[in-house]
């Protein structure tokens, strides 16, 4: 991703923008962060190309990334504070999407986040892996056409425009009319740029948006810049970054395990050589085990009694939100109160389900 936000040619980030977003995207002076006289497109990779070498790395585990969205259910409106991240610029990936209703005909859910200072105060992209069926058709016929002339690509753009729809009902298509039709769809994209020869990002994540978030209330945060053909509904993109928030908050309490692991010796050397300034290390994020048998040390009367039951599945006991009051900041920050693991840690997870349990 680094190399690509840095790369000034065709096919890096800042022609990418160019082509899919534009100077001058309708939805961007909607986020009150954008005026007409920005170029938005070079505005963006700009920022990326500064913020990824010196993102922090996160990993976010399934039962991690399974509370998270659990307890973005019940977050309530919340005033972000900056020491609320857990860096002030990082890339943070979840082992599977974390909302339902993110994934779009061309792309799988949103897995992907990465933010850092910008103006307004923080900005929040995401990022999503494309189906198969995008990388090998549409994709591909994009790759063939950014290996011709720019002015030959934008003719055949222009003959494909003035020719009548395809009918899909009709014998398929001849190799040249898809590649005009298709070219004729990207239009309006090739008056402004050339096409990237990768088509998509050759780092394998596909931009789906940038949040400029103010350091305010959480309404709903303020203005959003899709890509081309976003297509999320409202509801996803409230509960997406809920859940993003929800998890920079989970990430400061002690129910989370944070392990530091470090990229393979190949890797690590490929990084080096990309640029030998560039943390190789990623952040483990994981739900702490909880003790679910009888402990062995202890008062008596505080002691579980011991079971014979066995069980078939693993569940998160029943958490919920706190408002603790912080004198530092003279503020209330949300705490998760008591969520854990527990059941035997080979049997699957139940998401989600409601647990009450009786304590002494």
């Amino acid at each position: 991703m680094v190399s690509w936000a840095r790369d000034p040619g065709t096919d890096g980030a800042a022609n990418w923008f160019t082509f899919w977003l534009g100077p001058h995207p309708e939805q961007a002076t909607e986020s009150r962060v954008f005026d007409r006289a920005d170029d938005v497109a070079a505005t963006i990779s700009g920022t990326l190309a500064a913020q990824l070498p010196a993102a922090e790395l996160f990993y976010v585990s399934d039962d991690m990334t399974e509370l998270a969205g659990h307890a973005a259910t019940t977050l309530t409106d919340y005033r972000l504070h900056p020491e609320d991240l857990p860096a002030q610029v990082g890339l943070m990936v979840y082992a599977h999407p974390p909302v339902n209703g993110t994934a779009t005909d061309n792309h799988d859910g949103i897995t992907a986040v990465s933010w850092g200072p910008g103006r307004g105060g923080l900005w929040v992209h995401t990022w999503a892996t494309a189906t198969p069926a995008w990388t090998t058709g549409a994709a591909q016929i994009g790759r063939v056409l950014a290996e011709l002339p720019h002015e030959q690509v934008v003719a055949r753009a222009i003959r494909g425009s003035q020719q009548p729809p395809l009918d899909p009902d009709a014998d398929p298509p001849t190799t040249e009319q898809a590649a005009d039709s298709f070219a004729a769809g990207l239009l309006p994209n090739l008056r402004r740029a050339p096409i990237p020869p990768s088509f998509l990002p050759a780092h394998g994540y596909d931009w789906r948006g940038l949040t400029p978030m103010e350091f305010t209330d959480m309404q709903g945060w303020p203005g959003y810049v899709p890509s081309n053909g976003e297509g999320m509904d409202a509801d996803a993109k409230i509960a997406l970054e809920r859940t993003i928030l929800a998890t920079w908050l989970l990430m400061g309490q002690t129910l989370v395990r944070s392990e530091q692991l470090t990229a393979p010796r190949a890797a690590r050397r490929r990084i080096a050589r990309d640029d030998p300034h560039l943390d190789p290390t990623v952040r483990y994020i994981d739900l702490r085990r909880a003790r679910t048998e009888p402990s062995d040390h202890g008062d008596i009367a505080d002691e579980p009694r011991a079971s014979t039951r066995e069980y078939r599945h693993r569940w998160i006991v029943r958490g919920h939100w706190r408002n603790q009051w912080y004198p530092s900041r003279n503020d209330h920050r949300p705490i998760w109160i008591d969520p854990h693991l527990a059941g035997p840690e080979d049997k699957p997870l139940l998401g989600g389900e409601r647990v009450n349990v009786l304590r002494r």
